[in-house]
């Protein structure tokens, strides 16, 4: 006679776990089924009810929905409940002389053009002048030539180029060559503190659980070169809002600059500058040889 015991959600959990054990491969099998035990788990201890469960169904949904090209809404939930920065977290064994690494954020777009040193990465006016310009070096302090820095930030509008319709494609976009002394220069704009993109899912849980939406300001910038291992970076203002309550927790204290304020009159004023006021920010990167641990 079948039993007629009511299958609880422990053991349907374990059924699930034990779907599998055949996968071949033993990486996916361990991430799937450690992602059951955790959610199940989950589910079991705040008791979570049909109802929750639909209008997490939904949430998601609406965060497909919106997810395209331009709009990365699943990043946006990673980066706001600090999966995204714990996953940077876990994977940072670099030599602690290294420049440290933060989230890439979901405005990156790519093939970016290519300019020439010292070149501006604005299509268009606006903005105070930020003369940004530093070195990329090896642990010892040796230069990398060739190095590629990719560089994307926001405008005075608190808006990057892909959130605009409005703005040229390239516009505050660009990547750079190191010389072969290391050296990189770029004309940029002085970033602004932005809201994330709050229209959406992300945003609506923002203002139901009663946190900001603000990032402090800041530049991204991605460094490559043959034979080291890549990183993806913020430089943030160090006279910029919310540096300690950053929407995605991505602020680390390393990656903190001086812009410093120059004026017209100053020697050091690059030749693409005016009449206008300017800030420089001087920016050294370390990159540590691709397969090379911690040095700790």
């Amino acid at each position: 006679m079948a039993s007629t015991a009511r299958r609880t959600a422990a053991e349907i959990a374990d059924e699930v776990v034990d779907s599998f054990s055949e996968c071949a491969d033993d990486r996916l099998r361990e991430l799937l089924q450690a992602l059951v035990t955790h959610l199940h788990a989950f589910a079991r201890e705040v008791r979570l009810t049909p109802r929750e469960w639909g209008s997490a169904m939904q949430i998601l949904a609406a965060t497909g929905h919106l997810t395209e090209e331009n709009r990365q809404e699943f990043i946006l939930w990673s980066d706001v409940m600090g999966l995204s920065m714990a996953v940077d977290a876990l994977d940072d064994d670099r030599d602690p002389r290294t420049t440290e690494s933060t989230v890439e954020g979901p405005f990156w777009a790519p093939d970016s053009p290519r300019r020439d040193y010292g070149q501006s990465i604005a299509e268009r006016p606006g903005g105070m002048p930020l003369w940004m310009h530093g070195r990329v070096l090896d642990v010892d302090g040796n230069p990398i030539p060739n190095a590629e820095l990719d560089i994307w930030q926001n405008g005075p509008d608190r808006l990057y180029a892909v959130q605009d319709p409005a703005a040229p494609r390239d516009h505050l976009r660009g990547r750079f060559l190191t010389r072969a002394d290391g050296r990189y220069a770029l004309l940029g704009v002085r970033p602004t503190p932005y809201r994330i993109p709050d229209d959406g899912p992300v945003g609506a849980m923002l203002r139901v659980t009663g946190r900001q939406s603000w990032r402090p300001g800041h530049i991204h910038v991605a460094v490559s070169a043959r034979g080291y291992r890549s990183l993806v970076t913020h430089i943030f203002d160090r006279d910029s809002d919310f540096l300690e309550s950053d929407a995605v927790f991505a602020v680390k204290p390393s990656l903190i600059k001086r812009f410093e304020m120059r004026n017209q009159s100053d020697p050091e004023r690059p030749e693409r500058l005016h009449d206008e006021p300017w800030c420089s920010a001087e920016v050294d990167f370390v990159l540590a040889l691709q397969g090379a641990g911690s040095a700790r």
